[in-house]
């Protein structure tokens, strides 16, 4: 007995990538897979492990862990699509607004457990990696994403493995800041201005150069060891900070909290001149464990502006929380270089269409709801008309892998 109704129609996540001609790149074995796992990794519960991605595809397992190892298929086209996307989307923003467009760079630990010296095919590219988060050293990859802004649209560009093996043509190690200094080479040029948000990580004049040539100031994070030279005199932030009064600061207010600030103009070790805040919480002033600074080097900005601009830095962190607790960033167990990658590259599509591919541009929380009810509503439309056409209900068991 025939059955033409075998799997669950998926219509608007079809949609999204006819929208974006990935029939011209793909085959339809690889496009039936893409929309497999964007239907996955939208379910609750999701973990980025290949039976996960099973459960919501007529393929066996096996055939999706050759898709994301051995599948002849360019991973790099999602890549593209993605960064051209986001930044279509915020050009647009920036130029409908007047407001600045923004660049924020930050990594993260994707945290695995660390094989057995007798492991015969261990996860590839993992290693040992310090982590911010719990203040130690930590065994997985280390990943460096990219996110565009402009108002309220906080997009995904990029996600690449960091990998200390890779070198120069002369043999020099290709390190996170030349990675962050090739991604500055790729921006547009900003409609109404554009700020590259760091952290102290990559607050350095190589990406201040790489970014200024861009058409792009800094605004990122400085340790408290940074030498300042007020008035020509050598000193640490920490220790300039012990000489600066209450009479010196004021008070600024940014996202509902208020912030002591004193506001440096001067030069630093390799960066002619910029503006170093020196920053308090309220009820904090003058304790040293309490002092932040940051710096920027458009001098013309007011020390309020700057500090909001920075604080736009915070999407990045919520993607990362997201994408691990959602999409499966830290849970994968795929083994090879090639199939996390791909993992990554799907991830960072679904993480677009959540926020950008629906009727109007919205949150990846209000998105993802919208999207995994969507994919519930297409299942139930799915066991329906399997009813009206008489399937039995051992088959519809069957396709949707209940038997």
């Amino acid at each position: 007995m025939s059955h033409t109704a075998i799997v669950p129609d998926h219509q608007m996540l079809r949609n999204y990538l006819l929208q974006h001609r990935l029939p011209l790149y793909f085959s339809k074995p690889v496009m039936n897979h893409i929309l497999s796992y964007m239907a996955a990794a939208t379910s609750k519960g999701f973990r980025g492990k290949v039976v996960d991605l099973a459960d919501y595809s007529p393929c066996h397992r096996t055939a999706l862990g050759h898709f994301l190892t051995h599948g002849h298929w360019d991973e790099r086209i999602l890549q593209h699509k993605v960064k051209q996307e986001s930044i279509r989307h915020v050009l647009r923003e920036s130029t409908q607004t007047a407001e600045p467009l923004f660049v924020i760079h930050d990594d993260s630990i994707c945290k695995k457990t660390k094989p057995s010296s007798q492991a015969k095919s261990p996860i590839e590219q993992t290693g040992y990696h310090h982590s911010h988060l719990e203040g130690k050293t930590v065994w997985g990859h280390q990943v460096q994403a990219t996110i565009v802004q402009c108002g309220a649209a906080a997009l995904i560009h990029s996600i690449d493995l960091y990998d200390r093996k890779k070198v120069h043509p002369d043999g020099s190690v290709y390190t996170k800041i030349d990675h962050v200094c090739d991604m500055a080479a790729t921006m547009p040029l900003p409609p109404y201005g554009g700020y590259a948000l760091v952290d102290s990580w990559f607050t350095c004049s190589r990406i201040i150069d790489s970014y200024a040539t861009a058409g792009y100031h800094l605004i990122g994070a400085l340790k408290t060891n940074r030498i300042l030279y007020p008035q020509g005199i050598r000193i640490s932030v920490q220790h300039f900070a012990a000489h600066v009064s209450k009479k010196d600061v004021h008070l600024v207010t940014v996202n509902g909290s208020s912030y002591w600030t004193y506001r440096y103009e001067g030069a630093l070790n390799d960066i002619p001149n910029a503006v170093v805040l020196l920053c308090w919480p309220e009820q904090a002033f003058g304790q040293p464990k309490a002092l932040r600074a940051f710096l920027c080097t458009n001098v013309s900005l007011e020390t309020e502006t700057i500090c909001t601009y920075y604080s736009k830095r915070w999407p990045i962190e919520i993607f990362f929380r997201q994408s691990k607790g959602n999409l499966g960033f830290e849970t994968y167990q795929v083994r090879s270089a090639t199939a996390f990658i791909r993992l990554w590259a799907l991830l960072a599509w679904t993480h677009l269409f959540c926020t950008v591919g629906l009727e109007q541009p919205c949150s990846f929380g209000d998105g993802l709801r919208t999207v995994r009810k969507q994919v519930k509503q297409d299942i139930a439309q799915f066991i329906y008309d399997c009813g009206r056409k008489n399937i039995p209900f051992q088959v519809i068991q069957k396709r949707l892998k209940l038997a």
